[in-house]
């Protein structure tokens, strides 16, 4: 962007009518934050910053990329959501808990001179269990203690917990339950219950159901049913796993996915279902 002694703003409206912009932060700033100190724009990706000197630097690595064209949706255009494959719940949860062992260690005498952290002791996992929950019932619950302090309670964790999610996993695919509300339910519906689209005239419609519960979800479209397949990960929420036991990335060995922290120090990752 070529450098001027005097940058002029203009604001063009739909009737091809200019309006010249004496303060580009009392136009914009509103639209960033309800806060009102002066914002520093950046005139050529409209980030803003609080102050002069950041938007200085920012300058440095904006103008070494090539420009950025905003381009608006079409007027009387509409976002749809389409994937309803990834809305449907997931089916099997893991709740699980470690209990540690403290065991005291010795370390160098800090310097009183200065800010410090004593390590005293170390935290060592001894215990840990956990209960699968499969549509909102517990299906098991597994508890584990350490045996000897050679046994790497982190591996053993792991195994068990993939085993018992591929006795689960791999299971055959239940029948259908049906009561009389729900056959009920079937014949009186008009729309899909996944797409929430209504049901044509003639149009083919179909029952949908947990194939590990066997428990009726609604009617739906032939192609809706097909494609709301079940997800191919399981989801396992730990209570201040990464804050308690030093990492949870250190603690799992099977290959994971962390998510972030979430209400209470609950840490949650994700184990594939490639199991």
């Amino acid at each position: 962007m070529v450098e001027r002694e005097h940058d002029v703003n203009l604001l063009l409206f739909e009737d091809k009518h200019f309006v010249l912009i004496n303060d580009l932060s009392r136009l914009l700033s509103h639209q960033m934050s309800n806060h009102k100190e002066k914002r520093f724009f950046c005139l050529r990706c409209l980030n803003s910053f609080a102050k002069k000197e950041v938007l200085d630097k920012h300058k440095e690595s904006c103008e070494k990329h090539d420009c950025v064209k905003l381009r608006m949706p079409e007027k009387g255009s509409i976002l749809e959501f389409k994937n309803h494959k990834h809305s449907i719940p997931v089916s099997i949860v893991v709740y699980a808990d470690f209990e540690c062992l403290t065991k005291p260690i010795e370390s160098c005498k800090p310097n009183s001179e200065h800010s410090y952290t004593e390590q005293y002791q170390k935290h060592e996992p001894s215990k840990f269990c956990f209960n699968i929950v499969c549509d909102g019932k517990k299906q098991k619950t597994v508890l584990y203690t350490k045996k000897s302090a050679d046994e790497n309670i982190g591996e053993i964790f792991c195994k068990n917990l993939k085993n018992e999610i591929d006795k689960i996993w791999t299971s055959e695919a239940k029948p259908m339950i049906m009561n009389e509300e729900d056959k009920a339910d079937f014949e009186t519906s008009t729309n899909c219950w996944i797409c929430r689209k209504d049901f044509e005239e003639g149009e083919l419609r179909v029952r949908d159901h947990c194939h590990f519960t066997g428990k009726y979800r609604g009617a739906a479209h032939q192609k809706c049913n097909a494609l709301f397949r079940k997800p191919n990960f399981v989801p396992v929420f730990f209570h201040n796993l990464s804050g308690y036991c030093n990492g949870a990335q250190r603690l799992m060995s099977h290959p994971c996915s962390m998510a972030p922290s979430c209400v209470h120090a609950v840490t949650s990752f994700l184990i594939c279902a490639a199991l």
